[in-house]
């Protein structure tokens, strides 16, 4: 029984993270960085922590650690 619960959850969490990486932008910066162009000095990239990218980038790490913790304890359970 708790194997599905595990199961399961790892399902809902990896269509989650698809959801969260589908939707975060790219971190390319295209031709500008080769010629030396920077925004390192924007408001922008000041306030990088507080973007949607940001909080979906951290939403991805929690739920890649959960699916990796779920893993684990479904292998103590089988066993």
């Amino acid at each position: 029984m708790a194997l599905y619960v595990f199961g399961s959850a790892i399902l809902v969490m990896a269509v989650a993270i698809i959801v969260c990486v589908s939707f975060q932008q790219g971190k390319s910066q295209g031709l500008g960085a080769m010629a030396g162009g920077s925004d390192a000095d924007s408001y922008f990239s000041k306030n990088k922590n507080r973007t949607r990218d940001a909080v979906l980038s951290k939403i991805t790490i929690v739920l890649a650690v959960l699916i990796v913790v779920c893993v684990v304890a479904m292998n103590v359970i089988a066993v």
